[in-house]
C-alpha cells in the first residue's frame, strides 16, 4: 500500500517543497522562471505537481535560481528518489555534436524554394526561417538540401536537432544544446557556445514545441552570427521569423519522383501504356512526396494500372512504407493522425466533416457543414462549432490540412489534399456524415435558389460562375434531397441550377440530375419544374418539343406564368430544329404574351432576352442573317435597358455549340461572329468563350493555322485588339461559307 503511494507522494513533495523554497525568497513564480530561464507554465506545473519528472537541466536551473544551499539542494533531490541522484550533476562535457545527414532519396522539383531559403537565411533581419506545409510535402529533405548549399556557400557549423519526441518547450533548448555539444541548456549558455562559429542550426519537426519561438528568438539576439532553419507543420509565430510554405510538386516533378521511386523499389521499367495510370496516381496523391512514395512501392509489386483500378476501394495500401522512415510516416494515415493530435477540438470535428465534399468550397460551404442551424446542432459542441467554424478553418489553413483553392472565381474557396480528404472521410462516424450531407442539401437549395432568381431576373453573369464553381457541392445537396425523399425540393434545386449549368456547357450532368426524379413521386408544381429542366436539357429535338409542351400545358394549368414562357421557349427552339417555322414563331408569340402581360419583365430578364434571341434563331435557320443580327442586337439592347448583366453573346456561344454539333457550321460562325459584335469591350470572359468554340469550328472545317490560332486567343496569350477578332470571325463566316457551297 505505502509503495503504491509513494510516487504520488514524491511528486506532490517536489511541488510543495519547491513551492516553498520559492515563497521563502519572496519570489513569484515569473520571477523564479526568469532567473531560471524556463517558462511560467513550467514552474506552475511542477508547483501544482502536473509535471512528475522534471528534466535534470530544469532542476539545476530552478536550484541555481533559487540558490540553494546543500542541505536544501539534498532535501528536493530527495522528492524525486533515485531518479534525482544525478539531476543536480552537470552533465558531461564530451559530447559530440550532431550534423545533418544528407537527404536519403534523390530530390525532384525543389531548386526554386531551396533558393529562396538560402536568400532568406542570407538576408532576413531575423536570421530565422520555418519551412511550413503538409505532413509528407518533405519539409526535412528541402530543410537538408537547403543546409547543405549554405554549408557549401558559408563557412560555419552546422548542427541538427530532431525535436519530434520533444513535447515541452522549456526541454527544446536543451535538445538544441545538445546537438550543437554544449553543456549549457540555457540562452546565455548556447549563445556563448556558438560565439564566433558562424552557426546555422537545422531545427526539424518543431511542431509540438512552437511555444519554444521567443527563446529561439532571444537565442539569436544574444547570437548575432546565428541563423535557425526550423521545420514545422505550423509556423512559431514570433516577429523575427519568415516562413516558407513547401508546396505539393508539380505534376511534371511528381511523375519523375514517381518513376524514381518505381525503379527504386526495382520494378520493371515503366511502359507508355503506363504513363497515364502513373499521371492519375500522382494527381491521387495531390504531389505529396510521402504519398508518391508510398503509392510507388505498392504500384512496384502490383503495377500502376492495377493500383490505380483498386485505389479507390484500398483504405490502406498493400505494401508497408519504407522501414527507415519515423513510425508516423509510415502510413500517410499515421502522419495525417500526427497532424490532428495538435488540432483543437472545433478543427478536429470540422476536419472530417469538410471531406464529406469532394473539390473546392467557399466559407458559405463551411458554414453549412459545421452546424445547419442551431436547431440540427446535436449538442452544445456543435453549436460552438457553428459560431467558430472561421476559427477553426483557420486553424486547419495554419495546419497545412486545408489550402486556398488554386482558381480566379469571384469566391475564395478552400479545399483538403486528395490524401487528407480520403483518411479524414474515414473516421468520420455515419450520423456525422449525415449530418453534413443534411446541411449541404440545405445551403444547396438556399444558394440554388438565389442564383437562379439573380439569372433568371438579372441575368447575373456571377451567379452562373457561383453554380459553376459549386456544382459538385449542389449535386451532393441534390442527392441528400433525392435521397431523403424530398422529391419536390430536389426538384427546386434541379430548376433552379440548370440554366446556369446549360450555360456552362454541363447539360449532361442537368440531364443525369433529372433522371434522378420521376413525375410520379412529385406535385404539380414539381412536375413543372422537372419538365422544363428536362427540356433545356435534351439534345433531341423531338424529345425536347414533346417535353417542354408538356412543361408549358402543365404550367398554365396550374397559372405559373414564369414556367409557362419559359417551356414555350424551349418549345419554339425545338419546334425551330424540326423545321416547323409556323409553329415556333406561334409558340415564341406565346411566351412574348406571357411575358408582356403577366410578367415583371425586370424581373424575367431571362424571358425578356430569350423572346428576340429566338426569332434571330428563326430567321438564322430561313436564311435571313440581316434579320437574325436585328434580332440579336434587340436582345442586346433588351439586356441594356433593363440594367442586366445578361451575356447575350454567352448564349449564342452556347447555341453556335449546338449548331456545331447538328454539323450547322456555317450558323455557327454566324452566331460567333454576331457574339463577338454584342461582346463589351472591357469583359474578356466571352471572348474567351467564344474563342474556344470558333477553334473547334475552324478544326471542324479543317483549317488547322486557324484552329491554333483561335486556341491561343483562348488560351494565356494577350487578345488581340476587337477589330483583328472582327476580321478573325468574318473569315471564319466566309471559310464555312465555302465549305458548305463545295458541299
Amino acid at each position: 500500500m505505502n509503495d503504491s503511494a509513494g510516487p504520488a507522494r514524491k511528486a506532490i513533495s517536489f511541488a510543495a517543497l519547491l513551492r516553498d523554497l520559492r515563497e521563502a525568497r519572496s519570489l513569484t513564480q515569473q520571477e523564479l522562471a526568469a532567473a531560471a530561464g524556463v517558462s511560467v507554465d513550467a514552474v506552475s506545473a511542477l508547483e501544482r505537481g502536473r509535471r512528475t519528472q522534471p528534466q535534470p537541466h530544469t532542476v539545476r536551473a530552478l536550484a541555481t535560481a533559487l540558490r540553494l544551499r546543500d542541505a536544501e539542494r539534498m532535501a528536493l533531490l530527495s522528492t524525486l528518489g533515485r531518479a534525482g541522484d544525478a539531476a543536480l550533476e552537470m552533465p558531461s562535457r564530451k559530447l559530440t555534436p550532431r550534423t545533418p545527414s544528407p537527404p536519403s532519396v534523390e530530390v525532384v522539383g525543389r531548386d526554386d524554394e531551396v533558393a529562396e531559403i538560402v536568400a532568406s537565411l542570407g538576408t532576413t533581419p531575423g536570421r530565422l526561417v520555418t519551412l511550413t506545409g503538409p505532413g509528407g510535402v518533405g519539409k526535412t529533405t528541402v530543410a537538408l538540401v537547403a543546409a547543405e548549399v549554405m554549408a557549401a556557400e558559408r563557412p560555419g557549423a552546422v548542427y541538427f536537432a530532431d525535436l519530434t519526441d520533444v513535447t515541452e518547450p522549456d526541454d527544446a533548448l536543451a535538445a538544441v544544446a545538445h546537438a550543437a555539444a554544449c553543456a549549457a541548456g540555457t540562452v546565455t549558455g548556447l549563445a556563448e557556445h556558438l560565439a564566433g562559429t558562424s552557426a546555422l542550426l537545422v531545427l526539424d519537426n518543431l511542431e509540438r514545441v512552437t511555444a519554444c519561438g521567443p527563446h529561439l528568438a532571444e537565442l539569436l539576439t544574444a547570437s548575432p552570427d546565428t541563423v535557425i532553419l526550423a521545420t514545422s507543420r505550423v509556423p512559431l509565430r514570433v516577429r523575427r521569423e519568415r516562413e516558407v510554405r513547401i508546396a505539393p510538386l508539380g505534376p511534371g516533378a511528381a511523375e519523375r519522383f514517381f518513376g524514381d521511386r518505381l525503379a527504386a523499389a526495382g520494378a520493371p521499367l515503366m511502359r507508355r501504356a503506363d504513363d497515364s495510370a502513373v499521371a492519375q496516381l500522382c494527381r491521387q496523391a495531390d504531389g505529396l512526396p510521402l504519398a508518391i512514395e508510398l503509392l510507388a512501392a505498392a504500384a512496384a509489386r502490383l503495377g500502376p494500372r492495377a493500383l490505380l483500378e483498386r485505389i479507390d476501394a484500398l483504405t490502406e495500401l498493400p505494401v508497408a512504407g519504407p522501414q527507415d522512415l519515423p513510425a508516423r510516416q509510415r502510413t500517410m494515415a499515421a502522419t495525417i493522425e500526427w497532424s490532428c493530435q495538435l488540432l483543437g477540438p472545433a478543427a478536429q470535428r470540422l476536419l472530417p466533416r469538410l471531406a464529406v465534399v469532394p473539390g473546392s468550397f467557399s466559407l458559405d460551404t463551411v458554414d453549412a457543414i459545421a452546424a445547419a442551424d442551431a436547431a440540427d446542432a446535436a449538442d452544445a459542441a456543435d453549436a460552438a462549432d457553428a459560431a467558430d467554424a472561421v476559427g477553426a478553418l483557420a486553424e486547419l489553413i495554419e495546419h497545412s490540412l486545408v489550402a486556398r483553392a488554386d482558381d480566379t472565381g469571384p469566391v475564395t474557396r478552400y479545399r483538403l489534399l486528395e490524401p487528407v480528404r480520403r483518411h479524414a472521410v474515414e473516421t468520420l462516424e455515419p450520423a456525422g456524415r449525415e449530418h453534413v450531407r443534411r446541411g449541404v442539401a440545405r445551403w444547396a437549395l438556399r444558394a440554388g435558389r438565389e442564383h437562379g432568381a439573380r439569372i433568371r431576373g438579372r441575368g447575373d453573369m456571377t451567379a452562373v460562375e457561383r453554380v459553376e464553381a459549386d456544382r459538385h457541392v449542389l449535386r451532393l445537396g441534390f442527392d441528400h434531397l433525392v435521397d431523403t425523399g424530398q422529391y419536390d425540393a430536389a426538384a427546386e434545386l434541379l430548376w433552379s441550377v440548370w440554366l446556369p449549368l446549360w450555360m456552362t456547357g454541363h447539360t449532361h450532368e442537368a440531364l443525369a440530375w433529372t433522371n434522378r426524379l420521376h413525375e410520379n413521386d412529385l406535385s404539380e408544381h414539381g412536375r413543372a419544374r422537372w419538365l422544363v429542366a428536362r427540356a433545356g436539357s435534351h439534345r433531341v429535338a423531338a424529345d425536347l418539343f414533346t417535353t417542354a409542351e408538356r412543361a408549358m400545358r402543365l404550367a398554365e394549368r396550374i397559372d405559373d406564368a414564369s414556367l409557362a414562357a419559359e417551356a414555350a421557349i424551349f418549345a419554339s427552339a425545338a419546334a425551330l430544329r424540326l423545321e416547323d417555322f409556323d409553329g415556333s414563331q406561334t409558340l415564341l408569340a406565346r411566351a412574348e404574351v406571357l411575358m408582356k402581360k403577366r410578367l415583371d419583365v425586370e424581373r424575367d430578364v431571362w424571358a425578356a432576352v430569350h423572346v428576340p434571341i429566338g426569332y434571330g434563331d428563326g430567321a438564322l435557320l430561313r436564311g435571313d442573317r440581316a434579320a437574325a443580327a436585328r434580332h440579336w442586337r434587340a436582345a442586346a439592347d433588351t439586356a441594356r435597358k433593363l440594367g442586366s448583366e445578361f451575356s447575350v453573346p454567352a448564349v449564342l456561344a452556347e447555341c453556335a455549340q449546338a449548331a456545331r454539333s447538328e454539323g450547322r457550321l456555317g450558323d455557327a460562325a454566324v452566331m460567333l461572329a454576331a457574339a463577338a459584335e454584342l461582346s463589351p469591350q472591357q469583359d474578356e470572359r466571352p471572348r474567351t468563350h467564344l474563342a474556344g468554340v470558333a477553334a473547334a469550328v475552324a478544326a471542324d472545317l479543317g483549317d488547322v493555322a486557324s484552329a491554333q490560332w483561335w486556341e491561343g486567343v483562348a488560351g494565356s496569350k494577350p487578345a488581340p485588339d476587337s477589330d483583328q477578332l472582327g476580321e478573325r470571325f468574318r473569315e471564319l463566316v466566309r471559310r464555312a461559307e465555302t465549305v458548305s457551297g463545295r458541299d
